[in-house]
């Protein structure tokens, strides 16, 4: 099958097309024929850093093509989405069944894409913690809603009851690196809870101290990718309880930016690192032609 891996060089570490052996499955696993993966930035940082040969990606959507003897939550032909140890830029990918989300079959594969990592990264930043019923008319401040995640977070918090502001005196902050983290913990009220998600690069932030104690602010800082599989499917399996019949219902739609081929992952990351354009980006199954432009949503 088809696949963009990483090349290595002596100055850098770029994707390139290549034919690699088809997955086996295991017993509790399925095999995804892929229609589309989601970029994040956590594949910004294993094309650097793996091995010459390996596939990135962290999430995909498309078709199941094949069950382990073990599975009985879903059947070959059911749409789905995924969240992936990697493999996600090739044509198949085979993935534990407790890792899936269920998909109606009216849905966008490309623009389901998207939708399980981000998911997954808000429930486990913003929810996991909380009682889902203490929730209702809390304040929320999202900073980057326009980008791929924060656009799927203002409609998520809003599924959950949460008031979704700009302002300040909020009881949670969701914001991407620790650029903004003063002001981020002076927009909280008492008790309030500041939550950084994907802090890839060398970000860092001054905080008063004495603020956080007088305020009882608290910090956190999130990244799914670092986390293992058993807390990857806890995750899902609440993302499917709390989370989902608002995808399922169509109450919480995907934000896509730019749409590559498959073949144009390279362009794609290079997008994502210059941080230019809103919504996720999303690589469609395509090993043969370009896009030619950005394709939006």
């Amino acid at each position: 099958m088809k696949a963009m891996v990483v090349k290595k060089s002596w100055f850098s570490s770029i994707l390139e097309q290549r034919e690699v052996k088809k997955p086996k499955i295991k017993d509790d696993e399925i095999m995804i024929k892929v229609s589309a993966a989601g970029v994040n930035r956590g594949d910004i940082i294993d094309v650097v850093a793996s091995d010459e040969g390996v596939c990135p990606g962290l999430e995909c959507a498309g078709i199941i093509e094949a069950v382990g003897r073990n599975v009985n939550c879903c059947k070959v032909g059911d749409k789905v989405c995924a969240i992936l140890e990697g493999g996600g830029y090739a044509e198949k990918v085979a993935v534990p069944a407790n890792l899936l989300l269920p998909l109606p079959d009216d849905i966008d594969l490309e623009a389901a894409a998207g939708l399980p990592y981000a998911s997954c990264s808000i429930w486990s930043a913003l929810f996991e913690m909380c009682d889902p019923k203490t929730l209702k008319d809390k304040k929320i401040l999202i900073h980057e809603g326009a980008n791929g995640i924060g656009a799927l977070a203002i409609q998520y918090a809003k599924h959950m009851g949460l008031t979704v502001i700009a302002s300040t005196g909020v009881d949670f902050v969701l914001d991407y690196g620790a650029s903004n983290l003063r002001r981020n913990i002076e927009c909280c009220c008492t008790g309030g809870k500041v939550v950084i998600v994907e802090l890839h690069g060398k970000e860092c932030g001054r905080i008063d101290l004495a603020r956080l104690q007088q305020h009882h602010t608290e910090i956190t800082v999130f990244d799914l990718q670092s986390r293992d599989l058993d807390y990857k499917a806890s995750v899902i399996a609440e993302v499917r309880t709390h989370l989902w019949p608002a995808i399922l219902e169509k109450k919480v739609i995907p934000a896509v930016g730019n749409r590559f081929a498959m073949i144009e992952a390279q362009k794609a990351l290079d997008l994502l690192k210059k941080n230019d354009g809103t919504g996720k980006i999303i690589l469609y199954m395509d090993f043969e032609k370009t896009s030619g432009h950005l394709k939006g949503e």
